[in-house]
């Protein structure tokens, strides 16, 4: 048997310098010569893309061509087409209705739309990608159970010898069936070993069925970093003699055995074991397809079976694009790994041998818990037979899909990397994309509900960073058990968590085609979130979507920075958990994780510093706390040291942190506060030109901080992916190699802190009433803003005081700050949409939420309503005076106009906002047009009889006893003058 080296221990050494290589950079990517135009007019490869389902088959091409426009329209550059089924059926209390029927998956008409799509998006300039089935595993009407995914199986029969053996060996049960109901079985091997004395005490193999991939039911850690994927390497005493056989008792009697299972042989004396087997199909079939699109899984063990697969889908697609000489259609994809367990394929015997140097046969007793030499002896042997499933996963499936799309010119973006648990090295899969992808949910307390099962983006993103690719993708924020009850604020909180793991291009997940005659909102897919033209703030998605892009944009720019690399070992499976704090590494430091392919192939040392070809750069490599790595790995990780390399082992009790601090890498990102639990998440790019910072609040409540980046020398910029606005931030201090500077960040609030120019002159040191607010923070927090930094580089104090301001130049400035607040009270002119049941107009003369409202027709309302009032304001108010306007309480969304100006949609609380610019003396216009989600008509709707309902859906949740959605502008409404 090849040896499995499980354990090295490796010194600390190394010290820092050297080179940073030029970046690959890809196609569709160009580095950005204006940093701040670019953010304010996000560039194309930044903008988000959407799952694009067409339900059942149900599309045409009125509807094609809507979709496509209204993607467009709103700032959105890709779809991605996943034909699908609804899944028709009741979930967490909500039924989902089947839905009319269209065209079949792949027919003629099917492959006629799929054409006009992309002769649209063509003429739109909109990317198109495919998934390469209906529905997930891939898979479909075609596959035949010899493509199907395959599990070993086998039956067994107990001997005492000498006798002479003449019967029929038993075929196992629960064969797949073919279409002619008869079962499919196809022999490996028989097998015969002599059991020791002691055999009947001998207990299996610890977790056995993990171990040799009967099941990946893989339980979680305790410490909410998901699946525990050291189960599998953990040690197994064992005393000599703890086995059921030796390997030399082992025999291949397969020669005895003919084609019908019968068997004559001569049995030597003692007790054998006699092991038929065989392997079968999973009967894993293709998940949520429309009709006409289902089918048997393939094998993904098999290179046919992928063949299969592409030639019965996407070599069709291609050849219809090419011969119509349209360009959109730009990647295929191949969605998340739900195959459950597969462990078997044909050939599979050779390929063992070739990886591994020896014959899998005398082993396969192990794969059904018995203890061949020893535990330890069986477990290596799993340790490789796991390895092999993985390699022929890499190879014929992954790896075949990328080279047979890249052949006919297209890029691949699949969800190789899981993210459910599969007998997989991830990182190696992801290697292979384009694109690596992932998934994220959205906070629920329904399905997925921590966090742990939520979010899988650090692995997309640290394969994107070791292997040299640009763009992180990945689908969200996904949610089961909600229905239209997301607005953009509630989107927030998850999608910062995931730019924070890597994220830069954002899949949104889900854009589901319904036709007009479905009503709104419509036909939808019992997953969401529902983001589409139905939803009632879709003319104020391109806000949100603009949001997503400039943040996507500026994380695309440069290269990650993270300091060290971990090494996740040889072992499958393999997967990497949700960004953490490490306990060895604690806050402020960032990180990738790679595998054994990138430290073979791509790793390489230079002046104490650990690089990659495309310019990526750690400070250390980290080993893991459990065994496994393999022998190659564990020499090249010696050569890496010998060479002036960090290696910081775990296992033998090494401190990441304290490794880094030696060497003089200080933490890259630190903060403070007063609050306790207070939790400020981070991402750092590095350009040749600017140091970008994305520094995130993860908590619902406003957090005034004193905040430092490494480096000095440069002014700090904050860059607001909100509004596109860019304002030089002239309160800082620089000590040590670090910049410290003061930060206010509204609840779930965010920002871009951006170095790129020299530093000049600037303030050290502020005092609001003789207390310090920098550099030491205030006993007494801030729960809103203090100050806000302006256009000029000048502070603009929002607090009333008395303020103190020192200088680099040690000169103090002292001022006063008084603020006005004039109430607006004199009444509202409100207009609703009378297709959805309200007034044309009416008037509140008090602010009042639509749900608490007398009149239903205003109660039950849902969409879009425009408040106007006027506000005078004298010269004498306006002068030397910046203005905010305050819209209190507010569902959930607004879109404000102020003297026939655009103030921007508004959908963050809290809703204030700086509105001088707009204002003139005497009379100002207030228009604010409020949005709420559409809830309340889907409940007042259950009072009416169906004939007269408002709207329509196949998705059945409210119900009369549904609470009603909080819902309009409440208030208080203020205009707030402030003089410094």
């Amino acid at each position: 048997m090849k040896k499995i080296f499980l354990y090295i221990v490796i010194i600390v050494a190394g010290c820092t310098s050297g080179h940073k290589p030029a970046f690959y950079e890809h196609a569709g990517y160009t580095s950005s010569v204006d940093l701040e135009a670019d953010f304010a007019v996000p560039p194309d490869y930044a903008k988000p893309r959407v799952f694009w389902w067409w339900l059942d088959g149900n599309i045409s091409k009125e509807g094609i061509l809507s979709d496509l426009t209204e993607m467009k329209k709103a700032g959105i550059h890709g779809a991605l087409l996943f034909d699908a089924g609804c899944a028709a059926g009741t979930i967490y209390g909500t039924v989902t209705e089947q839905i009319p029927a269209g065209y079949t998956f792949m027919s003629p008409e099917w492959r006629e739309m799929f054409l006009y799509a992309c002769r649209v998006a063509d003429s739109l300039g909109i990317e198109i990608s495919m998934n390469i089935c209906s529905g997930w595993n891939d898979g479909g009407p075609w596959v035949t159970p010899e493509y199907a995914a395959k599990r070993l199986t086998w039956t067994e029969l107990e001997v005492q010898g000498p006798k002479t053996l003449s019967e029929k060996l038993p075929l196992p049960e629960n064969l797949l069936k073919t279409a002619d109901d008869i079962p499919f079985y196809r022999p490996v091997a028989v097998i015969a070993m002599r059991l020791v004395a002691q055999c009947d005490t001998v207990k299996p193999l610890e977790n056995f069925r993990l171990k040799a991939v009967h099941s990946i039911n893989i339980p979680h850690t305790d410490n909410g970093l998901g699946c525990d994927w050291d189960i599998f390497l953990k040690d197994e005493p064992s005393s000599e003699g703890d086995c059921h056989a030796f390997i030399g008792d082992v025999i291949d009697i397969s020669d005895k055995v003919d084609a019908s299972g019968n068997i004559v042989w001569d049995v030597p004396e003692g007790r054998y074991l006699i092991m038929r087997f065989g392997y079968t199909g999973t009967g894993i079939r293709v998940s949520t397809h429309s009709p006409g699109g289902g089918g048997l899984a393939i094998d993904y063990l098999s290179v046919d079976a992928t063949d299969l697969q592409y030639d019965n889908t996407a070599a069709v697609v291609v050849r219809d694009v090419q011969q119509a000489k349209l360009n959109s259609l730009k990647y295929l994809h191949d969605d998340s790994w739900e195959l459950g367990a597969t462990n078997w394929t044909n050939g599979f015997e050779q390929f063992f041998k070739k990886s591994h140097g020896y014959d899998i046969l005398p082993y396969l007793p192990v794969i059904t818990g018995r203890i061949i030499e020893s535990r330890d002896v069986s477990n290596k042997f799993l340790y490789d037979f796991r390895r092999t499933i993985a390699d022929l996963i890499w190879e014929n499936h992954y790896k075949r899909f990328r080279d047979r799309a890249h052949n006919d010119g297209l890029g691949v973006h699949p969800e190789s990397g899981g993210p459910h648990p599969a007998p997989i090295d991830a990182l190696k899969n992801e290697g292979l994309n384009d694109i690596p992808m992932g998934e994220f949910w959205i906070r629920a307390k329904t399905h997925r509900v921590s966090p742990q099962t939520r979010i899988y983006i650090k692995q997309p993103a640290s394969a994107a960073h070791i292997y040299g690719r640009r763009f992180v993708q990945a689908e969200g924020p996904t949610s089961i058990g909600l229905h239209w009850e997301e607005d953009f604020a509630y989107m927030k909180p998850t999608l910062d968590r995931a730019y924070c793991e890597g994220l830069n291009r954002l899949v949104v997940h889900t854009f589901s085609h319904s036709s007009k005659d479905a009503g709104k909102p419509g036909n939808e897919y019992f997953a969401g979130t529902h983001f589409n033209p139905n939803v009632t703030w879709w003319q104020q998605a391109p806000a949100f979507i603009e949001w997503n892009s400039r943040i996507a944009f500026m994380l695309s720019q440069g290269l990650f920075v993270g300091d060290v690399c971990y090494y996740y070992g040889d072992n499958v499976p393999n997967q990497v958990p949700l960004k953490h704090v490490n306990d060895d590494l604690g806050e402020g430091y960032d990180y990738d994780v790679c595998n054994t392919e990138v430290i073979l192939d791509r790793m390489s040392v230079s002046g104490g510093k650990i690089y990659l070809p495309d310019g990526m750069s750690y400070h250390a490599l980290v080993l893991p706390k459990h065994k496994g790595i393999s022998p190659e790995a564990a020499k090249k990780i010696k050569s890496m040291q010998q060479s002036g390399a960090t290696i910081i082992d775990l296992q033998a009790g090494e401190n990441t942190r304290e490794a880094l601090l030696r060497k003089g890498v200080i933490p890259d990102f630190v903060y403070e506060s007063r609050k306790p639990d207070a939790l400020i998440d981070y991402i750092h790019r590095t350009t040749d030109s600017a140091e970008i910072y994305y520094v995130v609040n993860r908590n619902e409540r406003p957090e005034y901080l004193r905040v430092s980046f490494r480096g000095e020398g440069r002014t700090p910029e904050l860059w607001h992916p909100e509004t596109g606005a860019v304002n030089e931030y002239p309160v800082y201090q620089t000590e040590a190699g670090r910049t410290t500077i003061p930060l206010f960040l509204e609840p779930f609030g965010s920002v871009f802190v951006v170095f790129r120019k020299p530093q000049n002159a600037h303030y050290e040191n502020i005092l609001l009433d003789g207390k310090s607010l920098f550099p030491e923070l205030p006993q007494d927090t801030f729960d809103t803003q203090p100050f806000v930094s302006l256009n000029d580089a000048k502070l603009f104090m929002v607090h009333a005081g008395n303020w103190t301001l020192t200088s680099s130049d040690n000169k103090t400035h002292t001022f006063n700050a008084e603020i006005e607040t004039i109430p607006v009270t004199s009444g509202w002119d409100v207009a609703f949409d009378t297709a959805w049941g309200a007034p044309e107009k009416t008037r509140f003369d008090k602010l009042v939420l639509w749900n608490e409202h007398p009149d239903e027709d205003i109660r039950y309302y849902s969409g879009a309503a425009e408040y106007s009032t006027i506000v005078h304001l004298s010269a004498g108010q306006r002068r030397n005076k910046r203005i905010y306007l305050d819209l209190g309480e507010l569902y959930n969304l607004a879109e404000v106009h102020i003297n026939g100006q655009s103030a921007g949609v508004w959908w963050q609380p809290p809703f204030s906002q700086d509105i001088t610019e707009y204002l003139h003396d005497g009379e100002n216009t207030l228009q604010i047009k409020v949005v709420n989600l559409w809830q309340n008509r889907l409940i007042g709707d259950q009072f009416l009889p169906e004939e007269k309902r408002f709207t329509k859906t196949n998705i059945r949740k409210f119900t009369k006893e549904h609470p009603l959605r909080p819902s309009g502008l409440a208030g208080p409404v203020n205009i707030v003058l402030i003089a410094n």
